[in-house]
């Protein structure tokens, strides 16, 4: 198993992890013998992947990939416990089921993928926990409520669907600045809204990274379900956030999957 350690001169990303780490007052105590990263911080034992951030800097060669877990991982040294000052920052987000979710609030979506609840802040997200709602003084209804009426807002005021003619048939893009939030903005109650008018309800979508995602109507489901294979691929295979790679029917009855790539 990789030993960033043992490595240290060759692992480039470990290498800047470390040393931005240190710059902020932080130590690594141990790193098991799986690749994972423990750090002592307040009286949380950290337990970190640099998995992700290791796909996300192949692909774009951008070291912003690093500063933002590192100012995640030092978020944590903040107790957040006013609910009313940071309830406009509850997202959501997904990730695959074999995921160790510990005590993190998650919700299954798919035998594939999951829900989870995350709070935006220093250019990152972290996950929301039981322990969360308890300091919160909050419910889990509260929180999903919260979640949907942050996402509706987006929709409202920052998302447009971007639409693409492709040999007659409409292929749909959901734009936004926020694009770690493309996947989630369709998972809001106010989504029907949005795209009855362009490109219909009910609709289909693939989403195979938290930044991507292709939706396109009943109609035309043929048509894009045998041409979107590849794309949906790639994407899932370089990005540190893959999702799934089914193909997501949204409907009045909620979201399912109807087949995979």
């Amino acid at each position: 198993m990789f030993n960033p350690f043992k490595k240290s001169k060759e692992d480039v990303v470990f290498n800047m992890f470390k040393e931005r780490l240190e710059k902020r007052g932080l130590t690594i105590k141990s790193i098991d013998d799986e690749g994972f990263i423990y750090i002592d911080i307040d009286e949380s034992d950290l337990k970190i992947s640099l998995l992700n951030v290791r796909l996300n800097y192949e692909r774009d060669s951008d070291e912003t990939h690093i500063d933002d877990l590192v100012d995640v991982i030092i978020s944590h040294s903040f107790k957040i416990d006013d609910w009313e000052k940071i309830k406009d920052k509850i997202y959501i987000q997904f990730v695959p089921n074999d995921f160790d979710y510990g005590n993190t609030i998650n919700e299954r979506v798919t035998n594939e993928f999951s829900k989870v609840f995350t709070l935006s802040h220093n250019n990152g997200y972290s996950f929301i926990t039981n322990d969360n709602l308890s300091d919160w003084n909050i419910n889990l209804k509260n929180l999903q409520d919260q979640a949907d009426f942050n996402l509706g807002i987006l929709l409202l005021n920052k998302v447009k669907i971007e639409l693409e003619d492709i040999d007659g048939h409409k292929l749909g893009m959901i734009n936004i600045d926020e694009v770690s939030l493309k996947s989630s903005c369709l998972f809001s109650l106010k989504i029907k809204n949005l795209v009855e008018d362009n490109i219909g309800y009910p609709f289909y979508a693939v989403i195979p990274v938290r930044d991507f995602c292709y939706i396109f109507s009943e109609e035309d489901f043929e048509y894009f379900s045998q041409r979107l294979g590849t794309v949906v691929l790639d994407e899932y295979n370089s990005s540190g956030y893959a999702i799934t790679t089914e193909i997501l029917k949204f409907s009045d009855s909620g979201v399912e999957a109807i087949g995979k790539y």
